[in-house]
């Protein structure tokens, strides 16, 4: 009986230095504060958890945005090597999965010749020279600051192509491509005479059509300044204009190395 007294009396003790601590910490402010600090603990914590969760979208976005730049990067080939221009059909819209929404040509650039003479009828060459008479000869050959780039195709449209008009837009292969100096990671930068300024096609618009399966020759003509001729990697533009397909950079020149 003597213990179970005891141990009461132990407990109410206890409970009242509790009660008592209580009744201190209200009056001084202690419990109050404690209180107020609690919510801010959780905040702090809940803010922690938000910024890691940006950080980790923000990498997440960076990412993304490095492949998307990666997905820009173009085909690079040299001459002789060959490649696909594809060329989509508008009226079905262009799906990589079906072959009968778009057609491809075949194309390889076969040799390239740059000279200040000018060896070919002059007369191929539609616009670009009335600002550079002061650098020719009565030949028209350039004396000075500027080349001309003669580029010679070898073209075929695949015989796996479906069957269009030859006299239709599918079917043409156009001749005004520009030319463009490459950096190192193959980013092209137009130059100051970037379109090409003439070709041996008869057609007044520079378009060439095709037979599906059949090959032609068609030789290009752009002018090029010094400075480029002897410090830029110059490439060709192979993209149709409207087309899903980024398109291929085909190098034409590449400045010596002392």
């Amino acid at each position: 009986m003597n213990k179970k007294i005891k141990s009461a009396v132990i407990s109410i003790a206890v409970i009242a230095v509790l009660l008592l601590a209580i009744l201190i910490g209200v009056k001084n402010g202690t419990l109050d504060k404690l209180t107020k600090e609690m919510p801010t603990l959780a905040t702090s914590q809940t803010e922690t958890e938000k910024s890691a969760e940006n950080e980790s979208e923000k990498n997440e976005s960076s990412s993304n945005s490095a492949r998307v730049r990666n997905s820009r990067k173009r085909d690079i080939v040299n001459i002789g090597q060959e490649f696909e221009l594809i060329d989509w059909d508008i009226r079905y819209g262009y799906d990589e999965n079906n072959r009968d929404t778009y057609n491809v040509f075949n194309v390889t650039v076969k040799s390239v010749d740059i000279s200040r003479e000018c060896d070919f009828d002059i007369k191929r060459i539609d616009y670009g020279l009335t600002n550079k008479k002061d650098s020719m000869d009565d030949n028209n050959n350039f004396i000075s600051d500027y080349y001309y780039v003669t580029v010679k195709l070898n073209v075929n449209k695949d015989i796996n192509d479906h069957d269009v008009p030859p006299d239709g837009e599918i079917s043409m292969f156009q001749t005004m491509w520009y030319i463009g100096k490459i950096d190192s990671n193959g980013t092209l930068q137009r130059i100051s005479n970037s379109g090409a300024v003439g070709s041996d096609v008869p057609d007044k618009h520079g378009n060439v059509y095709f037979e599906k399966g059949e090959t032609k020759a068609i030789t290009l003509y752009f002018l090029i300044t010094d400075e480029e001729f002897e410090n830029e990697t110059l490439a060709i533009d192979f993209h149709i204009y409207g087309s899903p397909d980024k398109g291929t950079l085909a190098i034409v020149h590449e400045p010596e190395t002392n």
